[in-house]
Parts: C-alpha cells; structure tokens; sequence
C-alpha cells in the first residue's frame, strides 16, 4: 500500500493538508489531467483505488469513496477519466465548474456529474464543507447519469438518496480493510442509483421548470418577471431560482442576458447595425447595457468586437 494511500486513509487527517500538482496520463483513450489543491480537514476518510484496479465489466464499484470534509481552499480538477461523481451533501457548499456553467450544492444536495468532461469542484462558501462522496463506474451509470441530468443539470436539490451514506461507509470500510465483497459493493451503489432513478421519475414540478425556461427561451428580447416565471412552476421564487439554475447553470435573469448576447453578437458579426440598434432589437432599453454586458464578457467593447 502506498503511502498517500495510507495518508488518505487515516480518519484524523492532517488538519490542513496542502498539494497543488499536475498528473496527465496518457493512452489509447483521451487524455487524462488532474490539478488539486487539497485542504482535507480532521474526520475526512477516504479509500483510493490503485490506477490499475481491474474493473469487472459487470458489477458497478468506486474509484474512490468516502466521507470529505473539505477546507475554504480545497479545489479539484479533472478530466478524461472514465467515472461519474456523486456526491450527497451535508454541510456547506459544493460547487462544480463544468462545460462554461456553475452549479452549486447546497446542505441537502445530490450532486452528479461525468468525470470524463473538464470539470473543478471547490468549496463555495465560507465554512468547510462536508459530503459523503463516490467516484463510480459500472455497465449502466452513464444512463443513470443521464436520467439524473435531463432532468436536474448536475444538482437535485433538496434530496440526498436515503441509503447513501450507508452505501459510501460500507463501501468505504470494506476497501480500508481489504476485506472486499465486490458483489455486496455493487448492490450497494445500484440501490444509490435507482433511488436516484425513481426521484427523476416522480412528478415534482420540474415540468412548471421548463415551461419557464421556454418561455424564456422565447421571449428574452422582452421583459420578464420572476414573478411570471415562478408561477409557471407553481412554486415560491427562491425555490424556483435554485431549480432553473441547477437545469441551466445560470439564474433566469442571467440566462435571459445569455440569449441576448448570443443573438447580439450574431447581429455585430453579420449585420451592419449600429450598437444602439442591436441592443434595442435583442430587448435592452438603451446601447449601455448592452455595452456593459459585452465588455464583461468579451473584455473588449462591440466596436472592438466588430473589428476583429
């Protein structure tokens, strides 16, 4: 056993453990990267399989797994590996960077995501954050993952799978001992999965939630209330914000700005119109917003833009 592994296993971890590396790995399959900087407090435990681990193509298992409690600067980023992360949340804040879009898990929170795309987790808060915690893999995770994603993005909010915690502690332990029952490993994390399954198929107002991003969708160069919105999802509008951002990535006024970008500097490329013109046409009242909202994001002015 290696020594990291040793260090990872211990449950009284170093009260702040600091490493920031580079590992690109190399093959037949598309790159692998990882870049960490780790601040693991006291009582994280965790279980790491060796690279080599042999991965029995039909029984699921973890790379890794574990209770994380997770410092102000704790920060992990990947991609190109062959593994999904799930994480229930606690305590504090989890938030995943991932293909230009933000979601944030909060205390309650089911977080799920594909460790093939490039993604960072980090604490989002100001607390450390506590997460019982898998990187797994087996024949039918990517269509659970899915499931889970057309339906929620990468956060169900409110809902952590009731035997998670059991699953990740067992699964945790048996592979510390190295006493391990791959087959009770495997009906562990399937029963996690179609627990996930059965909440993406219950009714619970997620339909209201799409609806309002249609009409978003559909009306952005007008104005819109979150009064408006929220009522189409029958639900109070803080609720529906943490909805429409976990479907999305972003709040509905960002994703309202979104569309106008897009479409305004479709116009700014292919049109001759003027600033003002465009930002009237996409639903600003004058050029400043517009203005501001390019300059933000592009970091150049739409003068500037046009002119590359």
């Amino acid at each position: 056993m290696s020594n990291i592994l040793k260090l990872y296993q211990t449950k009284f971890f170093v009260s702040i453990h600091k490493i920031a590396n580079l590992n690109t790995i190399t093959g037949n399959k598309k790159m692998k990267t990882t870049k960490r900087t780790v601040e693991l407090l006291s009582g994280t435990t965790l279980a790491i399989r060796p690279d080599n681990y042999y991965r029995h193509p039909l029984l699921y298992n973890v790379v890794q797994s574990g209770y994380v409690i997770g410092g102000l600067k704790h920060s992990v980023s990947r991609a190109g590996y062959n593994s999904f992360g799930l994480y229930g949340v606690v305590k504090g804040e989890v938030v995943l960077k991932t293909k230009n879009k933000t979601y944030k898990a909060h205390a309650g929170d089911t977080l799920f995501f594909s460790q093939e795309d490039a993604h960072t987790v980090v604490n989002g808060g100001d607390i450390p954050y506590e997460a019982y915690f898998a990187y797994l893999y087996g024949p039918e995770v990517k269509g659970f993952y899915d499931s889970f994603q057309s339906k929620f993005g990468c956060v169900m909010t409110d809902f952590i799978p009731p035997s998670l915690e059991n699953a990740i502690q067992q699964t945790t332990a048996m592979i510390q001992s190295g006493n391990e029952n791959k087959y009770l490993i495997s009906s562990l994390l399937y029963n996690v999965l179609t627990e996930l399954l059965q909440k993406c198929d219950e009714s619970d107002g997620r339909d209201g939630i799409t609806d309002a991003i249609k009409y978003v969708m559909e009306h952005y160069k007008e104005k819109i209330t979150l009064d408006t919105l929220s009522s189409m999802a029958y639900t109070d509008k803080f609720y529906f914000i943490r909805q429409f951002h976990s479907l999305t990535g972003f709040t509905p006024k960002e994703y309202q700005n979104e569309l106008r970008l897009n479409e305004a500097l479709s116009l700014l490329k292919n049109t001759n119109l003027s600033v003002t013109a465009i930002a009237k046409e996409v639903g600003f009242f004058d050029a400043r917003g517009l203005i501001a909202l390019i300059k933000s994001r592009k970091g150049c002015s739409p003068s500037q833009l046009r002119k590359k």
